[in-house]
């Protein structure tokens, strides 16, 4: 009787030291998992303020389309277009959660953040497309281009636009990606 109570404690220390085991274990992961989750939301900092940048320059650039004899009605519209983009930028960058929060809210914020920039191109794009309007109509009024001079610039306008156009989409795709796979890190937090 004494050596199967013996036994039973052994096994009943050797159970305790098996949770143990495994309490550490899962404060480990949830450190890596934290961890991860902090690598991935500074990658969408990083990703989101592209727009921002790009905004900045293109503003930068306004004052060349006036000395190039552009009207002042695109560089307004220019302006006012890029002004857009950075302020919207910087709303929705708001939406980026940090890790001191609860994982519920942490969530919601970065499933708010992921649909304005899945959504992005309803806005974008038809305002894209009138400047583009505009810029032609500006081409043909104002400049009066003729011969090589115009196909340098058309074909240099639309190189610009897909390289623009390229890139932006590729930066969408990221963001899209990273708050996917920071949305599925939370999830593991939770569980």
């Amino acid at each position: 009787m004494e050596t199967t109570d013996k036994t039973f404690l052994e096994m009943q220390q050797q159970m305790q030291q098996l949770r143990d085991k495994l309490e550490n274990q899962k404060i480990v992961n949830e450190r890596i998992l934290r961890r991860s989750c902090g690598r991935t939301i500074d990658r969408l900092r990083i990703k989101s303020s592209a727009p921002i940048v790009a905004g900045i320059a293109g503003l930068a650039l306004i004052p060349l389309l006036g000395h190039l004899g552009f009207s002042l009605l695109l560089m307004i519209f220019t302006g006012v277009f890029m002004i857009a983009g950075i302020v919207a930028t910087l709303i929705t960058k708001q939406y980026i959660p940090s890790l001191d929060k609860d994982l519920v809210t942490a969530a919601s914020e970065i499933t708010k953040f992921r649909k304005i920039n899945a959504d992005w191109y309803k806005y974008g794009l038809p305002v894209l497309l009138v400047w583009l309007g505009i810029l032609i109509w500006d081409v043909v009024k104002n400049l009066q281009l003729g011969g090589p001079e115009l196909y340098g610039f058309i074909c240099g306008s639309a190189i610009g636009l897909i390289l623009g156009l390229v890139l932006g989409l590729k930066n969408r795709r990221d963001i899209l990606d990273a708050s996917d796979d920071l949305l599925a890190q939370i999830e593991d937090l939770k569980g």
